[in-house]
């Protein structure tokens, strides 16, 4: 199976099984699809950076 999604969590590879990678890649799709973007999407990247307040959760 390719992977459609890779997920990196402090740089090292998460590997997904076959429901979180669905669910995370119909969410991702799904809001870039309602931004009416000009064009089609291909390839989507998304870098997300925590900083102290975010990693404690609260």
């Amino acid at each position: 199976m390719v992977e459609d999604i890779v997920l990196e969590v402090n740089g090292k590879k998460v590997r997904l099984k076959d429901f979180p990678m669905r669910a995370l890649k119909g969410t991702v799709v799904g809001f870039i699809r309602s931004l009416n973007l000009e064009e089609e999407p291909k390839e989507i990247k998304i870098e997300i950076k925590l900083n102290e307040k975010d990693s404690r959760g609260s």
